[in-house]
């Protein structure tokens, strides 16, 4: 049957090359396979980024050396930089950039150091920030530092050492795993934030790819509104971050989703809730699609790991999101959010222990003898595994379901009184604890105004989105207590900026300049945002 389909073949391919010179042979199969060639790249580059944004980076890093382009640039950097170093040097207490000739007392190092803290506090005190500090209050934030500076100078790389500390990292991670209703397989990790651990996720579903599947050029499938870790852990990793859209509630778009799905794919991700509009992605619908198409499935919890798992049980009707959910394999998860445990404290879930394995670090022949590390740290502070452990403990189930209670409940106050605003309209749903906002059309000003005006006239720090523009407020548990304040200013920021809306355009300036260039410009920008962050900048005198 081979032969049978074979002999039409040749005898067409030797019509089409009869009298043909040998070098018009060589050349037409060349010219075919650079067509081929350049036809499955530009399917690649239309697939992962797009043409525009492909183009857009391969002419930015020339179009950044014409003259007056690079004489803009340089004008904006410098001015950029001399705002920046003018706020970081605002609130200055004695500037130390070499040590001292002698070591100061301690009385007077805590003396300092209480001023400094004094200004770390003030901003956040009152719980009129989004998100950032999730103080579970002063009783507990006095008992958890307590805990923390008992087990400060204690490594969890060394478990002989220090084999308390082993144990409640482990009872950490296994709290967290019963939280999410993991099965008698389901393990973890415990990381050293929310990044870390959506990297190990990433990594270990990547290796997984290529052990069971042989797959080499990995990707994954996100949602366009899917935490930036996500692209972090490709540029890491190299896996191709595939983007869906999203529905008009700001879910991942399943239909986008299942066609940016391929052979190479290696997991899916949802979010539960995501950061910049709070919904949560319908998860469920999405373990049906990992366990057909036989990937995985990484649920991204970081921001709302202490709410979802008791909104239940805190009267709030809560869509599947755990491993109790057929295909979801990996979860995130953050106890230094809701949980009120310290900076530093995240847990990354798997489903088994055979996916867990494929995160580790492996060097079996290395000189100084066996290394291997579960996550991408190889020391790390005991002091957050404790102090994690002791406010897991202290709160309790019933505590964090009270919490839950207070958290979710504000955030659904603001959410109907927002939507009573004419101005206003909702971004997203509030399902958890963020409430996203952008103003209507026909309002006369932005939603980045109303931002800059809340930040002048109220002291409200509201954190600003884009694509599409919104800002949101990421309730705390000293945020919730003021729900009926928060609204009360919104309502008199949105009369203040009708009067005046050109007094309020700082941060509408900085995003209208961001929707109209390129990336590689505004990255520009940003990096000189973060060498502003790590200068010492001028004032007084050092001790």
């Amino acid at each position: 049957m081979v032969l049978a389909m074979e002999r039409p073949l040749k005898n067409a391919v030797n019509k089409f090359f009869r009298g043909k010179e040998p070098y018009q042979v060589l050349r037409s199969l060349a010219l075919f396979l650079v067509a081929a060639k350049f036809i499955s790249r530009l399917q690649q580059i239309i697939r992962h980024q797009g043409l525009r944004s492909y183009l857009l980076r391969c002419l930015t890093p020339y179009l950044k050396k014409l003259p007056m382009v690079r004489a803009k640039l340089d004008k904006e950097m410098k001015k950029t930089m001399s705002e920046l170093r003018a706020k970081f040097s605002q609130e200055l207490t004695s500037p130390c950039t070499s040590l001292p000739s002698k070591g100061m007392e301690p009385e007077e190092l805590l003396k300092l150091l209480d001023r400094r803290k004094e200004l770390d506090t003030k901003t956040w005190a009152e719980g009129k920030i989004t998100g950032a500090v999730y103080h579970g209050g002063k009783q507990h934030y006095d008992f958890v530092g307590q805990v923390f500076s008992r087990w400060a100078f204690c490594n969890p790389l060394h478990p002989e050492l220090h084999p308390a500390l082993r144990q409640m990292d482990a009872e950490v991670v296994q709290m967290v795993v019963n939280m999410y209703h993991g099965g008698p397989d389901a393990c973890g990790a415990f990381t050293t934030g929310g990044t870390e651990s959506i990297l190990m996720a990433m990594k270990a579903h990547r290796d997984w790819g290529e052990a069971e599947k042989g797959i080499t050029e990995p990707n994954i499938v996100v949602c366009t509104t899917a935490h930036a870790a996500f692209d972090k852990a490709g540029k890491y990793f190299k896996i191709h971050v595939r983007k869906a859209k999203t529905d008009k509630d700001m879910a991942i778009d399943l239909n986008h989703m299942k066609h940016l799905i391929d052979s190479n794919t290696v997991a899916i991700v949802g979010s539960c809730c995501q950061y910049a509009h709070g919904t949560i992605d319908p998860i469920e619908e999405m373990g049906k699609i990992a366990k057909k198409k036989k990937i995985g499935l990484h649920v991204d919890c970081c921001l709302g790991g202490f709410l979802v798992p008791f909104m239940e049980k805190a009267g709030f009707s809560m869509p599947g999101f755990d491993f109790r959910v057929p295909g979801v394999t990996s979860i995130s998860c953050d106890p230094h959010k809701y949980g009120f445990a310290p900076k530093g404290s995240s847990v990354v879930m798997f489903s088994n222990k055979e996916l867990r394995r494929h995160m580790y670090c492996y060097l079996t022949d290395w000189s100084g003898g066996i290394y291997a590390t579960p996550t991408m740290t190889g020391s790390r502070p005991g002091g957050p595994v404790a102090a994690t452990w002791a406010a897991m403990c202290r709160y309790g189930e019933d505590g964090y379901v009270e919490t839950t209670r207070q958290i979710v409940g504000a955030t659904r106050q603001i959410a109907e009184g927002l939507k009573q605003i004419p101005e206003l309209r909702l971004v997203g749903r509030p399902e958890v604890c963020v409430v996203a906002f952008d103003t209507k059309p026909t309002a006369g000003f932005s939603c980045y105004a109303l931002a800059d005006c809340l930040k002048q006239q109220s002291g409200w720090e509201v954190a600003t989105c884009q694509n599409p523009p919104s800002v949101h407020l990421a309730l705390t548990l000293l945020t919730s207590k003021q729900a009926d304040r928060f609204i009360k200013d919104v309502k008199a920021a949105v009369d203040l900026v009708k009067e005046s809306p050109k007094l309020y355009n700082s941060t509408a300036g900085v995003y209208g300049m961001a929707a109209t260039l390129p990336a590689g410009f505004i990255e520009e920008a940003v990096g000189a945002y973060m060498d502003a962050m790590s200068e010492v900048h001028d004032g007084p005198a050092g001790p």
